[in-house]
């Protein structure tokens, strides 16, 4: 399980252990910039970038059924859901973002959109264990495989791959 985090210049990122979190890894924004797009809503992100493999990270989790479903086509862009901002939000706008998300993930869980969890947590004190990650997720209405896969997914569009070399046999 991985999670991806946006520490404050002064803080030591090296000194972080991630296993002390159970995870194996923990990403930095600053890092992987390049690879998380911010967007003002789904269907901006699902018109631009249905061909990149990117995390979108939304503003707005207002959700719309036809850029979910060409975002589940492509099965190419990932929608970045923060759990920070949900920790973070107080009151009334808590409940209506989770309301939101939970509205979102039913139509990515319907059409087979990928999406993934990340905390951006912003210290060391905000960075929450895995499971409380997963708990988090079942409060948007997922089962906790779900929660986990959202999790790993992060790995996938964060972890460099090396293109396997194919050995052609010769007869």
């Amino acid at each position: 399980m991985f999670d991806l985090i946006f520490l404050k210049a002064e803080l030591n990122k090296d000194n972080i252990d991630p296993k002390k979190f159970g995870f194996e890894k923990l990403f930095l924004l600053e890092q992987n910039k390049n690879r998380i797009v911010n967007c003002t809503d789904i269907i901006e992100a699902s018109q631009k970038y249905k061909n990149q493999k990117l995390l979108l990270d939304l503003r707005d989790y207002a959700f719309d059924e036809g850029a979910v479903k060409l975002l589940a086509e492509k099965k190419k862009a990932c929608i970045l859901i923060n759990l920070g901002r949900v920790i973070r939000a107080r009151g009334i706008a808590r409940a209506i973002l989770i309301s939101k998300i939970r509205s979102l993930l039913r139509l990515a869980n319907r059409y087979g959109a990928a999406y993934a969890f990340a905390t951006l947590a912003q210290e060391e004190q905000e960075i929450r264990n895995a499971h409380e990650l997963i708990s988090i997720g079942t409060l948007f209405g997922i089962n906790r495989g779900q929660a986990k896969f959202a999790i790993r997914m992060l790995g996938e569009y964060l972890t460099e791959k090396k293109e396997e070399e194919i050995v052609i046999e010769k007869d």
